[in-house]
């Protein structure tokens, strides 16, 4: 995978968090990532697609119109460290921060960790 493939499928996995449709969003997602995906933070955890797909969704309903915007990527040996920016709905700065991932042999994210 090129750098420029994981920047592509990372910008579609944070705009999957943004203020779109359901419909949207799950298409992103599965374009983005793996039916298996695991993903951790220090306050949750989900396994598998529909388990993501819920943990987004409710994200969007805990801070309505917030997005991501990515600032860096970095990548090796089907891995990604990602640096972003989350906003609020007025654009007003929330948080910047790291998330590492693996990608799968499909090309398509099967481990996410944030780091927050």
């Amino acid at each position: 995978m090129t750098k420029s493939d994981a920047e592509a499928l990372i910008k579609d996995y944070l705009h999957a968090y943004g203020n779109i449709s359901q419909e949207e969003r799950r298409q992103l997602l599965l374009k983005a990532v793996s039916d298996d995906v695991v993903s951790t933070n220090p306050a949750e955890e989900s396994h598998g697609f529909d388990g993501l797909l819920a943990h987004v969704e409710q994200f969007q309903q805990r801070l309505p119109g917030a997005y991501f915007r990515l600032n860096k990527l970095l990548t090796h040996h089907s891995q990604v460290l990602l640096e972003w920016t989350l906003y609020k709905g007025d654009d007003t700065v929330v948080t910047t921060a790291h998330t590492h991932g693996v990608f799968s042999d499909q090309g398509r994210l099967k481990q996410l960790t944030g780091f927050f």
